[in-house]
């Protein structure tokens, strides 16, 4: 018997690539939020650091415009802030989908890898029933060996 061959190997190889790249996509989305979560940190420590030389500005005594400026530069931050945050949101729906993405990729995975399954049972079914097909005729020309050449 042939050595056995899954018939639809070509197509299960090329969803384990599709799976492969949504997974990557996956990842690198995954890094962005977590740049974009370490650039947002970054934003909430100056914003404390600048609301406490705010403070500081108050006991030390300074002059309005000084206070002025100190407080749109925070209120731009908090902009910032507004908007990264927004950032962050949009990349985690997008990576939400793209989640959902990769679970149906690894869904049609694993149905090639059920019908490469199925068809090797078949194919041991087969086998064994060549095998045992074989044995019955070898037996059966044994056994008319015997009683015609005597």
């Amino acid at each position: 018997m042939k050595k056995f061959q899954f018939t639809l190997e070509r197509i299960k190889q090329y969803r384990e690539q599709e799976l492969d790249t949504e997974k990557g996509t996956l990842a690198e989305i995954r890094a962005e939020i977590a740049s974009l979560e370490a650039e947002l940190q970054g934003i909430l420590e100056e914003l404390a650091r600048l609301n406490r030389e705010l403070t500081e500005m108050y006991e030390k005594g300074t002059t309005p415009l000084e206070i002025s400026v100190h407080k749109r530069y925070i209120a731009a931050k908090q902009q910032e802030l507004h908007m990264k945050r927004h950032q962050i949101l949009m990349k985690e729906r997008e990576a939400e989908n793209q989640l959902k993405r990769v679970i149906a990729a690894s869904q049609e995975v694993s149905k090639m890898e059920k019908l490469e399954e199925k068809q090797i049972e078949e194919y041991k079914a087969a086998e064994i029933k060549e095998t045992e097909a074989f044995i019955e005729e070898f037996v059966s020309n044994a056994d008319w060996r015997k009683t015609n050449i005597q």
